[in-house]
């Protein structure tokens, strides 16, 4: 049925309780994940001071010596306010925690117990999620199911989904992006490590790891340690023979015939991107195997045989012009029909939005495969299914002034089949879309955009993974499960209706429309970028990744926290005298207040522009990083300071915003611009006292590394030139400012050590204001490896105790930075992206991380 237009928009309003979406903060807060990626990426870079040759890949196998080193590093306990030994020392002495005994392997292969007090408090959310590029279920035990964590490792649940538990915390990699379970014997699980689904290597992982035991343990296949498995984006176990497994990663498909012990490459794609899917006949021997390829270039679809005498290329058998990354389906109830949903490659407003639906009857055969529906349909509805569709008709809606396609094709791009019925098909891109006719005509089943609290056809946008329970079809089983950027969601009528009208697209669901459940419950995966604790340490909030601004607290517990902001995330900051004033952001310079406790937000950056006359006339005049730091003054809380290439302070609490400097670029500093601002603090026993950090804002640019300061802050204005000074080039991630002592500062670097060596070091210490800087990583045992680290706090009772934040957990200090020891408490190997104290009552340490969500610890004295 084709859509109509809707005669009266201000009654379809006013019956969805709506006036527009901005008011709701939904559409401009919208994420941006190839910003998000290349963000993550950057951070992390080995820096160049010639942009000619700078780095554009991590250097994972540095990951592989860090882990190495903190098997053998001291231990600390910081509630108990105690040293232990090193994790190598406590394998070989055989001391194993009665309380936790989690195996933990690094990739040198060693397997030893972690002696754990269990210090580290999860605080979750439980109920806001993170993104979720996999899930499997256990067709012999349906309540057994597995999903994996962008960032968070791999959880499994033995309750159908009603919660979780992390199974692989210690992975050497817990950028978990593909599972699977060998069919024939259902406690071996295989996880592939890295994302490679970027037009940018951002998250590289280690090669696929093996557990033989539901998840015990995991140990790293061997044969996956190089670089053909640093983006591992789908496994396929044979149904037939369980040593013949298969592999979708960055430069092809691999296939195995030993278990994963040796591989042979049977599709070559890496001038492509890689492969992106993976699905395999399960009704018959041999069946046929099929392999997508292909993203922001040339995609193709693969068929081979599932047998062990042919390790020859597989035969290209299907393609068409501007076809990019291409999901795969098999329909369950006949298994020669094969499905594809094609992400478009052409320009302009199509590129990355849907190409089309491709359907074969004859197991892919060549020259089998017929069209669907296509990205020019008469029937709106139909091209959407991989753009945001309210966007898509924002202007058919009476939401706006005219539509915009925002597609994501390349992002978010999966296909499922009913197991019952060939022709009913599943569709997931930024919402999830249902055909009952082969692929032919489409309706909405979810609306990303509407509240949690709205009703229950609301589903996180940002669909990855589409599942069927093992059971549908039988009893009125008709459970279907998502994996998406907001976490795991459930349906148990998939077989309901789905909107297919213009109010239905528009926010309007039909009648008994297909309905949706979390199962998030205890599955702790979301990224944070910046989180605070207030000041008794009972509540907290934090800015994450496509997941808003969220706050939580001891009396709601950890599956209750709520969502101030949608999208894109960034940092927080609280009035102290009076917590119901809380500032907040989406991404650059969008920052909001609220002055209810969160309960609603106003628009806080006036003047973050930087003009000189009209901002909305001449745009943006001054360039912001991504994630835009803000921090709030501890003397004044109605003063606060931000910037991007220049620094910017408010003295009204954000009502209206001035520069403080002049502009950070080859014109005020000629040898070279100083970037992005990417940390600030201010001291807290003198106001006047400012120190900036700054990070590269593109590959090419050879800023970043430069720290600026300022002991003039309240006089400072649009003329003012900051000092710099460059520690080092790279990125700096944090800057602390001891509580006592205005001339002591740290800073750290969130950029892995130059292979030439004259940018090393990740911990910087000044006495000075920041005029100059040491190095403070330590050396040997008692050194913080090469890794990137992203926090640093100062104990206010104790200032010679630091704590940094890594992209392996935590390490501590007790002697001001001179060593180093790995924080001993069970705290798993996550990025750590923010640190903070909570201030009044029982001082704790919180820790916000980019995949596990938050924690906290008791802090002796």
């Amino acid at each position: 049925m084709m859509p109509h237009k809707i005669e009266n928009v201000e009654a379809l309003k006013t019956a969805l309780g709506k006036v527009t979406l901005e008011e709701h903060g939904r559409l401009n807060s919208y994420d941006n994940p190839s910003k998000a990626a290349e963000f993550f990426r950057l951070k992390r870079v080995a820096p160049s001071r010639n942009a000619s040759v700078s780095q554009l890949q991590l250097p994972y196998e540095r990951y592989v010596s860090a882990i190495d080193k903190i098997f053998r590093m001291p231990q600390y306990s910081t509630r108990l306010n105690r040293a232990f030994p090193s994790r190598f020392t406590l394998s070989h002495i055989g001391r194993f925690s009665t309380i936790q005994k989690s195996l933990v392997q690094g990739l040198t292969g060693q397997t030893f117990a972690l002696e754990t007090p269990s210090t580290w408090v999860p605080l979750g959310p439980e109920n806001i999620a993170g993104r979720t590029r996999a899930v499997i279920i256990d067709n012999a035990s349906p309540n057994i199911m597995y999903a994996a964590a962008a960032g968070g490792g791999v959880w499994s649940s033995t309750d159908s989904g009603a919660s979780w538990s992390p199974i692989a915390d210690f992975l050497a990699n817990i950028t978990v992006n593909a599972l699977a379970i060998d069919p024939k014997n259902h406690r071996v699980l295989y996880a592939g490590t890295g994302e490679g689904y970027f037009n940018i290597d951002a998250a590289r992982g280690a090669g696929i790891f093996r557990s033989p035991d539901s998840g015990v343990t995991w140990l790293q296949l061997d044969s996956t340690k190089n670089s053909d498995f640093y983006y591992v984006q789908k496994i396929v176990v044979s149904p037939d023979n369980d040593s013949r497994i298969y592999a979708a990663t960055g430069t092809g498909v691999f296939k195995s015939i030993n278990g994963g012990s040796s591989w042979t490459k049977v599709v070559e794609a890496e001038a492509v991107k890689g492969c992106m899917d993976l699905v395999i006949q399960s009704d018959r021997t041999p069946g046929f195997i099929f392999a997508s390829c292909g993203n922001f270039k040339r995609g193709s679809v693969f068929r081979g045989i599932d047998r062990d005498m042919d390790n020859s290329r597989w035969p290209e058998v299907f393609n068409v012009p501007n076809m990019g990354r291409t999901s795969l389906g098999i329909a369950p109830s006949n298994q020669n029909i094969v499905y594809a949903l094609s992400a478009s490659d052409e320009p302009k407003d199509k590129w990355q939005a849907l190409l089309g639906i491709y359907r074969s009857d004859s197991s892919g055969s060549l020259s089998t495969w017929k069209t669907q529906v296509l990205n020019t349909s008469s029937t709106k509805l139909n091209t959407v299914l991989l753009s945001n569709p309210v966007m898509a008709y924002y202007g058919d809606c009476g939401f706006g002034a005219q539509d915009k396609f925002l597609n994501q094709g390349w992002y978010d791009n999966a296909i499922a089949v009913d197991p019952t019925d060939p022709n009913v098909v599943w569709a997931g891109g930024t919402d999830l879309f249902r055909s009952n006719d082969g692929g032919r005509n489409w309706g909405v089943a979810s609306y990303w955009w509407l509240a949690p609290t709205d009703g229950t056809e609301y589903l996180h946008g940002d669909v990855h993974t589409i599942v069927f329970d093992p059971n549908y079809g039988k009893n009125g089983n008709h459970t279907l499960i998502v994996g998406t950027d907001g976490g795991i969601f459930q349906t148990t009528n998939a077989t309901d209706a789905v909107g297919t009208n213009l109010e239905n697209v528009c926010g309007k669901p039909v009648p008994s429309a297909v309905k949706w459940t979390s199962l998030n419950k205890r599955y702790s995966v979301t990224q944070f970028y910046f989180g605070l604790p207030f000041p008794d340490g009972s509540a907290y909030f934090g800015g994450a990744q496509d997941n808003g601004t969220n706050m939580g607290n001891d009396a709601d517990g950890r599956d209750k926290w709520k969502q101030l902001q949608s999208g894109d995330g960034g940092y927080v900051a609280f009035d102290p005298s009076n917590p119901d004033v809380i500032y907040a952001a989406f991404t650059g310079p969008d920052i909001t207040k609220s002055t209810d406790g969160g309960k609603h937000f106003t628009a806080a950056s006036q003047g973050l522009c930087g003009c000189a006359s009209d901002c909305a006339k001449k745009g943006p005049c001054n360039t912001f990083g991504f994630i835009t730091p803000f921090v709030l003054d501890p003397s004044d809380s109605s003063r606060l300071w931000t910037g991007g290439d220049r620094i910017f302070r408010t003295k009204d609490g954000a009502n209206t915003w001035s520069p403080a400097s002049n502009v950070f670029d080859k014109n005020n500093y000629p040898d070279i611009a100083s970037g992005v601002l990417s940390a600030i603090a201010v001291a807290p026993t003198d106001p006047n006292t400012i120190l900036a950090g700054f990070a590269p804002s593109t590959d090419l640019e050879a800023g970043g590394g430069w720290i600026h300061r300022t002991e003039n802050g309240l006089a400072a204005d649009e003329s003012s030139s900051w000092a710099r000074v460059r520690p080092r080039a790279g990125w700096v991630s944090s800057i602390a400012i001891d509580p006592q002592n205005p001339k002591i500062a740290y800073a750290t670097y969130s950029s892995f050590n130059s292979e030439d060596k004259t940018d090393v070091g990740h911990v910087w210490q000044s006495s000075d204001r920041g005029a100059t800087w040491l190095p403070i990583d330590g050396t040997g045992d008692t050194s913080i490896p090469d890794i990137p680290v992203h926090s640093i706090v100062i104990d206010p009772r104790n200032t010679k105790r630091l704590y940094v934040g890594t992209d392996l957990g935590v390490f501590t200090s007790m002697d001001g930075g001179t060593t180093w020891k790995l924080e001993n408490t069970g705290f798993p190997n996550v990025i750590t992206d923010s640190l903070a104290f909570n201030t009044k009552g029982t001082i704790r340490l919180f820790a916000f991380t980019h995949g596990r969500g938050a924690w906290r610890v008791d802090v002796s004295q």
